[in-house]
């Protein structure tokens, strides 16, 4: 008992922290399992935002060339005619025809050896170039093809890039050059196409890193325009030998974090930066952080409130169990004190328990009882029949009925001096956790005393309903003068009323003079005498 006792007092502390170790190792898992997802799908968000800033840079590159190279193939007609046409007859036509095909230009013109314009579209775009880096470079290197300025300021302060290329003699000598002039604010324009969110960005840089255009327009961007600076790993990818490179990193200009992709084309060589915001394209996954960080919350919330519930229903199966064992206790011993016989018998009838108050009731003990026969021992006349019957339909029943729990059957039955008494019992099946039928329990109750006071009381009802039957009774509406106070009968004679009373009810009258009446006939009798006097 006392190893018992320690057992119980010992294990609570032991399950209490088992469980809160389970409890804290699941937790931890749904909090490691939630982490693993959600850097899978940042992941998968960055995958995708990577991939469409490199189909976004393709695009826009795929745009750009084809810009330059319609500039460039109305440069190079020009310079095809240059070439048929030395004395320049159709070449003004020409170029007023080519400008006005372009429609995106700004001027286009030619400039002689001495980079004095000889032609221009529109005429107002005439300058001097002679010291412009591009007209010297051409005039330099008979190789270089197709040359992109720098960004350049026109007079009305606006930004462009010149896009020219040479003319030679027909002894391969200087002749000038043909030269367009695009502003960024085209490129720009081009770039707005693109689809980069809210806080996306484009921009585009020349040869020689030069910013060319970016967008969307950012503070002080007038200012930045020509500009070659750029740190970081923008730097390290423009040194690389890579055509495309993807990086991540904090814009100088904005401090927003993007994720770029810098595409560099070739002929003319130009770079392309295409950047998504990652405030944009995780804001999806943030709301997912969210979600998962409020689950694996409610989730410990929901252990914790289970494994607190589990902790209290282990203690109250624990306290249960004590009082179990002293209600079985306590509950034997009123069995065993009990008036009434408390019986239990298996599915064949045979009698596995008989509270001791068996002695009392029949003068049996309960070992004498149980060695008796089923029909010596019968709870009533006829039990045998009467428990056959019911053990026949009980194994038909559905598990859990209690067709008999509610059915007092009543009967007289000897006790062991052979004193006939009467007995009410009551029983009920006994079902087990699988369904199973396994017995049968029932009380019986001696009722001899109060079957003695029903049969002293029917007789007692018998005779007040016999003397309730010799009274008289009067009832209903009785018809009765206004002036004698006489009353008609069923016959239709009038009677005085003490007579209708007197026939009918077992009362009787005695006849005096109420005060009233006296008071006036005294005064009747008075003035009768004064008439006479």
């Amino acid at each position: 008992m006392n190893d018992a006792r320690r057992f119980l007092r010992t294990t609570p502390s032991t399950f209490i922290k088992a469980m809160g170790a389970l409890l804290v190792l699941f937790n931890l898992l749904a909090v490691v399992a939630a982490l693993w997802v959600l850097v899978l799908s940042r992941r998968h968000y960055v995958e995708r935002a990577e991939s469409a800033t490199q189909n976004l840079a393709q695009v826009l590159e795929d745009n750009v060339e084809d810009t330059l190279q319609r500039i460039d193939l109305a440069i190079q007609s020009i310079q095809d005619e240059a070439h048929h046409d030395p004395r320049g007859q159709r070449l003004g036509a020409l170029i007023q025809a080519q400008f006005r095909r372009a429609g995106i230009l700004t001027s286009l013109q030619v400039a002689d050896p001495e980079g004095a314009i000889v032609h221009a579209a529109p005429a107002s775009a005439m300058a001097e170039v002679a010291g412009q880096p591009f007209f010297l470079r051409l005039k330099e290197a008979p190789e270089a093809g197709l040359v992109v300025s720098r960004p350049v300021r026109g007079h009305d302060g606006t930004w462009a890039i010149i896009l020219a290329r040479r003319l030679e003699r027909a002894d391969g000598g200087f002749q000038g050059v043909i030269f367009a002039t695009l502003p960024t604010e085209q490129l720009a324009r081009t770039m707005s196409r693109l689809d980069v969110g809210r806080w996306g960005s484009v921009s585009l840089r020349g040869e020689d890193l030069s910013l060319l255009a970016r967008y969307p327009d950012f503070a002080g961007q007038q200012q930045m325009t020509g500009d070659t600076r750029i740190t970081g790993t923008y730097l390290e990818a423009v040194r690389s030998d890579r055509a495309t490179l993807q990086f991540t990193e904090n814009s100088v200009l904005d401090g927003l974090r993007r994720t770029y992709t810098l595409r560099r084309a070739e002929q003319p060589r130009f770079y392309i930066l295409v950047g998504l915001a990652q405030r944009e394209y995780l804001h999806v996954w943030r709301h997912q952080v969210a979600f998962a960080i409020a689950a694996v919350l409610g989730l410990a919330s929901l252990t914790l409130a289970l494994g607190w519930q589990a902790r209290a229903s282990w203690i109250r199966q624990m306290a249960d169990q004590e009082r179990l064992a002293a209600q079985e206790a306590r509950y034997r011993l009123l069995a065993e004190n009990a008036t009434d016989v408390i019986w239990s018998m298996d599915l064949e009838g045979r009698l596995t328990y008989i509270s001791p108050s068996i002695l009392w009731q029949r003068g049996w003990t309960p070992e004498e009882f149980l060695a008796l026969s089923p029909e010596d021992r019968a709870l009533y006349r006829k039990g045998s029949e009467v428990f056959r019957e019911r053990m026949e339909k009980a194994h038909q029943l559905p598990p859990g009925s209690q067709p008999f729990e509610h059915d007092l059957l009543q009967a007289t039955v000897k006790d062991k001096d052979g004193r006939e008494i009467q007995v009410e019992a009551q029983w009920r099946l006994v079902w087990g956790v699988d369904g199973s039928l396994l017995g049968f329990q029932g009380v019986t109750r001696d009722i001899t005393a109060r079957k003695r006071m029903e049969l002293e009381r029917e007789r007692l009802i018998q005779s007040l309903t016999q003397a309730l039957a010799d009274v008289k009774q009067l009832s209903g509406m009785l018809p009765i003068c206004s002036s004698c106070k006489k009353v008609r009968d069923d016959h239709g004679y009038w009677s005085q009323i003490e007579t209708y009373l007197s026939e009918h009810t077992e009362a009787t009258f005695t006849h005096g003079v109420c005060p009233d009446c006296a008071q006036r006939f005294r005064e009747e009798i008075k003035a009768r005498r004064n008439q006479g006097g």
